[in-house]
């Protein structure tokens, strides 16, 4: 029996545009740093593979990875001064579809998030779509490696067994595969590709939760 429901956020709760990326210039421009399109593209391709070299979510070290990879010297401000950025980006409002499901599924069960990212960003965007009251825990990738490792998941299933919980992710590898490696059901959402699978559900719209759970 389900007792415990965790979610991903970005491409899942939230839809990740590619203009939240233009906040790297933003951050540069206010800071009186001159960069060039190639200094862009740098960071950009450092921040890709932090997370591939590190796994976990740490600001001194994303700083002095970037700086590593580029070969410059940005401040400790460019790094803070970007994810304060990126936690303001979010739609104006959420569907109402959405809140629909989540006030249904908080009825029957515990909501956690379990997030590739920094817990108090992702709080102040869930906060600013006011859809924070429906999770009861933000789990990050700050205190143990990120999905899909095993560590990731443990925390977010608490007390719960694995077999009472189930992730709800866009990722197949780190959101689907990760949870079912480590003993979790799983709901692949991919709004774009139907496809079906005998070891987890999929959804194409969030609100077929309801008919699953």
């Amino acid at each position: 029996m389900i007792k415990r429901v965790i979610f991903d956020i970005d491409n899942t709760l939230v839809m990740w545009k590619d203009e939240y990326y233009k906040k790297i210039n933003n951050v540069l421009e206010e800071l009186g740093i001159e960069y060039t399109d190639e200094d862009y593209n740098r960071i950009l391709e450092a921040l890709d593979e932090y997370e591939n070299e590190y796994y976990i979510f740490d600001r001194k070290l994303m700083l002095e990875y970037i700086n590593k990879y580029t070969q410059k010297q940005y401040p400790k401000e460019f790094i803070y001064n970007l994810t304060d950025k990126w936690a303001n980006c979010v739609p104006d409002k959420m569907d109402s579809k959405i809140i629909e499901t989540l006030e249904y599924l908080k009825s029957k069960y515990e909501l956690v998030i379990l997030t590739d990212w920094y817990a108090d960003q992702q709080k102040e965007r869930l906060e600013k779509l006011d859809i924070l009251k429906y999770f009861t825990n933000v789990y990050s990738a700050e205190k143990t490696k990120r999905k899909p490792f095993k560590e990731a998941f443990m925390q977010a299933i608490g007390t719960s067994k694995p077999e009472e919980c189930i992730m709800i992710g866009d990722n197949l590898e780190r959101d689907i595969k990760g949870a079912l490696n480590c003993g979790l059901k799983a709901v692949h959402y991919t709004p774009n590709n139907k496809e079906k699978n005998e070891k987890y559900y999929t959804i194409s719209k969030l609100e077929e939760l309801r008919e699953i759970l």
